[in-house]
């Protein structure tokens, strides 16, 4: 590594993750319109990766082991399958929430009103 690339991951050492999370969306977004030069190409690519979820057959069996969970009914080994469903959508609405963020750049606008032009509400979800 070069010493100005050096010197800039020293500096990136020392932010805090909400200011690293900021700064690695900037670079992606950075990354993502130089190898894409169509701004079209790249809004698709960034809609396509918000847009993604969990297949209808886990979208169905999740809410199927949630109302176990609400109802008290759910036994060791749904609930175990209710938590590899939850952490699938964690990830999956941290990496919305990065490309949210990509997109946004691109479109010079906050996430907020990037969210209320695409209609997507507070709540992710996956």
């Amino acid at each position: 590594m070069n010493s100005s690339l050096s010197a800039l991951f020293h500096e990136a050492e020392q932010l805090d993750n909400r200011s690293l999370d900021t700064l690695i969306a900037n670079i992606i977004s950075l990354r993502v319109q130089r190898e894409t030069p169509d701004y079209q190409k790249t809004e698709a690519f960034l809609l396509k990766k918000i847009n993604k979820s969990l297949s209808i057959d886990q979208i169905e069996r999740f809410k199927v082991l949630n109302q176990k969970r609400l109802d008290e009914t759910i036994s060791s080994e749904e609930y175990s399958e209710l938590l590899v469903l939850l952490d699938k959508i964690e990830k999956l609405n941290v990496n919305r929430l990065k490309h949210l963020t990509s997109l946004a750049l691109l479109r010079r606008v906050t996430v907020r009103d990037l969210m209320k032009q695409l209609g997507i509400s507070n709540s992710l979800n996956g």
